[in-house]
Parts: structure tokens; C-alpha cells; sequence
């Protein structure tokens, strides 16, 4: 099975260090998406830095995603929103951006969430912990996969070298401090 990346952003690293990483990024592997976190940023910080890092991705058809903001996606020209927390957001976003508009969502506690959420038309599932790399989701991804037709994506970490490609999901992710070990975690893969 072929490997999908889906790269994530550190809202805390400056957007032009960031910027520079993204384009050396691409250059080596093919990625799928882009999520442009937010962290604590205010729309206005938040969109400057999504207009910056867009254009590179999207260059390399690369689809970009809003974190948890969609009424941010048509006016930063994004491909689509990563939302995460409840069902009612989530439901709200799939209303107002579907069938245009990407529609993931991620932080997932329990089976019965992720079978909740996957009702909803959604595009993707993340399963994994994006503020704690040591929080696996791999057995829940894998499941997942096996079982329903969305997208698994599974956030993967430095635990995770050499056993990537046993894994399941679609997509694999990697936050933004391994994105210089993408290949080394995909092994042979890569």
C-alpha cells in the first residue's frame, strides 16, 4: 500500500523558519495535506500565517487545512477544515463546507466517538494525540481501517521507526519536529 503523508505544523515555530522546512519537505517526499496549526494565534495572526504556508503546499498539490476554524477556510483560499473536539462543531463544518471543502476531524477517545464522527461525511479520521506524541492511537487507526471506508490517518511519532509500514491507515502524519525524519521513520518505504 502506497504511503500518503499528512504533515503538521508547530504553531510555535516562526512562519518563515516553517515556511522554509515546508518547501525542503516537499522536495523530498509527496505529501497529501498540510494542517496549518493554530495554537493560541487570533484569526488575523492565524490567517497571515495560513496565506503564507498555502501557497507552497498547494504548489505541490498539496491540500491545506484549517485547524478548527472553519469560517477561516474560503478566505485563506484553504482546501478544507481539521477539526477536533465535539460532534456538534464537527456536524456544523460538514453543513457549511461539504461537499466543496475537506472535513477531518481528530481527537479521538473511544470507538464509539470515532463511529459517531464517521457518520457525519467526513473526509478523514486522526487517530493520535497531535499535543502528546507518546499518546498512541496506532491500535484504533488500524481498526478503523480495517473496518470502515473514511480515511484512517495515523499521527505518528519517533516510537514509531521501523514499524510504519506494518501499519494500516491511509495516511500517516507527522508533526513538524519530524518532518527531517519522515524517511528514516518510513524505513524502506520512504
Amino acid at each position: 500500500m502506497a504511503v500518503d503523508i499528512f504533515l503538521i505544523t508547530d504553531p510555535q515555530i516562526e512562519v518563515e523558519r516553517t515556511a522554509e522546512l515546508l518547501k525542503a519537505t516537499l522536495e523530498r517526499v509527496n505529501a497529501a495535506a498540510l494542517l496549518v496549526a493554530a495554537g493560541e494565534a487570533d484569526d488575523y495572526v492565524y490567517i497571515e500565517r495560513l496565506k503564507k504556508l498555502a501557497p507552497i503546499a498547494q504548489a505541490r498539490d498539496c491540500a491545506v487545512l484549517v485547524d478548527g476554524r472553519p469560517s477561516l477556510v474560503k478566505s485563506a483560499r484553504a482546501d478544507g477544515v481539521h477539526m477536533s473536539g465535539g460532534v456538534k462543531a464537527l456536524r456544523e463544518a460538514v453543513d457549511t463546507l461539504k461537499p466543496d471543502y475537506i472535513v477531518g476531524t481528530g481527537d479521538i477517545g473511544s470507538r464509539h466517538e470515532a463511529m459517531v464522527r464517521g457518520e457525519l461525511e467526513i473526509d478523514y479520521l486522526m487517530f493520535g494525540d497531535r499535543d502528546d506524541p507518546e499518546t498512541n492511537g496506532r491500535e484504533m487507526a488500524d481498526w478503523w481501517a480495517e473496518t470502515f471506508e473514511v480515511p484512517s490517518v495515523y499521527f505518528a511519532g519517533p516510537a514509531d521507526a521501523g514499524t510504519l509500514g506494518e501499519r494500516r491507515s491511509e495516511f500517516i502524519a507527522f508533526a513538524q519536529a519530524d518532518w527531517d525524519k519522515i524517511d528514516a521513520l518510513l524505513g524502506e518505504q520512504a
